[in-house]
């Protein structure tokens, strides 16, 4: 398992503007080749617009409530399409981004902070190339950086360049992450969002301010998970201290803190109490497949 740095009260180190930028125009390309299959409409916000402006017809996918078809185009085509609208205003889309220790881990070739960054990447082009706004807070045990909503290129060139900018190794002292940091971040802003927020939950840290959350905006939980953290192995002891937290350094053994199983059945328990949408992305899977699968579900979960 990787380990975070040495300690640096001084926050990470700043990249070289030249590379910083390279690394930022790399992303970019990224996130546009993930985004290429995703549309505004598969947001599948539950937040009502000010009035729906109609959009495209699809097909009709198994498990939507029939009163969305539309019979004139389904009797037309000769099978089941859908009527699909936008909304007259833009939406705020919001990205609230787990920076804490235990993200910079990962056993493969990829770290789950990685995976998250090309997430959110990916995410953001979708929404600014959507026409909606987009806004951030990255969060540990506080939040670390926050950033009103606002449409157009050079806002998501901004978040691009303060995403690689604070995703650098630092062990400043953490108790655990807390998602409560930016929820009360979120909930200090007036309107009504789309909110992703992506993390390792690796302290099982869903607060009950969740559900006040829920009942305002659309809200989802983007759950990042390295594959051999989970996977028991006996023979295999890795000398580690804890990321967050104050236990003291020793070893553990892959797959002892439970489950993949387990921490999926939590987050599925947890986020189905309050009715939010949430999926679990791995980092051996591509990213532009795993999004695919999670808003074709979301799709089907709001349609009932």
């Amino acid at each position: 398992m990787k380990e975070p740095e040495g300690p640096s009260r001084r926050g990470p180190v700043e990249p070289d503007a030249a590379e910083l930028l390279r690394r930022v125009r790399l992303l970019e390309l990224a996130a546009r080749r993930n985004a290429g299959g995703l549309v505004g409409g598969d947001w599948a916000t539950a937040i009502p617009g000010q009035g729906l402006l109609f959009h495209e017809t699809r097909k009709y996918v198994a498990g939507e409530s029939a009163r969305r078809i539309d019979w004139a185009i389904s009797a037309r085509v000769g099978e089941p399409h859908v009527r699909v609208d936008l909304e007259e205003r833009q939406r705020e889309v919001y990205l609230a981004i787990d920076l804490s220790p235990s993200m910079h881990a990962g056993l493969g070739e990829k770290t789950k902070l990685e995976l998250a960054v090309e997430l959110a990447a990916t995410l953001a082009v979708s929404a600014v190339d959507s026409g909606d706004r987009l806004g951030w807070v990255f969060f540990a045990d506080r939040a670390l950086a926050e950033e009103r909503a606002a449409p157009g290129g050079r806002q998501l060139f901004r978040f691009l360049r303060s995403l690689l900018e604070s995703t650098a190794a630092w062990t400043r002292p953490v108790a655990e992450s807390d998602p409560r940091a930016a929820i009360h971040a979120l909930e200090r802003r007036r309107g009504r969002f789309v909110i992703f927020v992506i993390s390792d939950f690796i302290d099982h840290d869903l607060p009950a301010d969740l559900a006040y959350v829920r009942a305002r905006h659309d809200l989802s939980l983007l759950h990042v998970y390295d594959p051999l953290e989970y996977e028991p192995s006996p023979r295999l002891v890795l000398s580690a201290v804890s990321p967050e937290g104050r236990a003291a350094p020793g070893s553990v053994a892959p797959g002892a803190a439970g489950t993949l199983e387990e921490m999926q059945a939590f987050l599925r328990r947890e986020a189905g109490r309050h009715r939010i949408a949430c999926a679990s992305f791995s980092t051996s899977e591509a990213v532009a497949a795993g999004l695919d699968r999670f808003f074709h579900l979301k799709r089907r979960w709001r349609a009932r």
